[in-house]
């Protein structure tokens, strides 16, 4: 099954899980105005399932979200397939080298698109844990990095709060994409203090 993004179906959906989120969460953003113009890579951090709508309220529906994705989430069924398709995710194979999903990911913040990826890969990874595709991401399109942290163990109205750090450049003189991943995870957390 072909996987489409439907911007008009995102802008119509996501104040809606916003208002879902704000009965049943009692959610709030902090720092919305940190948001850059244009494209960038969003780096939150990933604890739990409901972190990537999380991010994306967040953000708003007032500019385009993308989202990458473990390929398994599109094997599911053709119902939610289309559903997180249309929404703005695209699959992505975590166990190699996946090029299709690099070139989507490096077109999409080149068209001036927010880029959601998590930096540690999957929810439930160690806090010091970071995968390098956001780093790499940011380096080639030389677009901002933009930190974010949810907060986790989130339940009925616990209250639940995103933190939106200010954008970063990383190094272009780095060449190890590994100390620009840990420098992201390290400004994602740094954000706890906040809430």
């Amino acid at each position: 099954m072909k996987v489409k993004f439907h911007r008009w179906f995102q802008w119509f959906a996501v104040p809606f899980v916003a208002l879902g989120f704000h009965i049943y969460f009692g959610y709030k953003v902090i720092g919305r105005e940190n948001i850059p113009a244009g494209g960038c890579v969003v780096c939150p951090n990933h604890i739990q399932l409901s972190d990537p709508p999380f991010a994306a309220v967040a953000l708003s529906h007032r500019t385009p979200l993308r989202l990458m994705a473990k390929k398994e989430l599109f094997q599911k069924n053709k119902i939610f397939t289309w559903l997180i398709a249309a929404l703005g995710a695209f699959p992505v194979d975590r166990e190699g080298a996946d090029i299709t999903a690099i070139k989507t990911a490096l077109g999409c913040v080149r068209a001036g698109q927010k880029l959601i990826i998590f930096p540690q890969g999957t929810r439930g990874a160690a806090e010091g844990e970071t995968k390098k595709g956001a780093a790499m991401l940011a380096v080639k399109t030389r677009a901002p990095i933009l930190p974010m942290y949810i907060t986790e163990n989130k339940g009925f109205r616990c209250k639940a709060t995103v933190v939106i750090g200010k954008p970063f450049q990383p190094d272009p003189r780095e060449k190890d994409y590994g100390v620009i991943a840990d420098d992201i995870l390290r400004r994602i957390y740094a954000l706890k203090e906040q809430v």
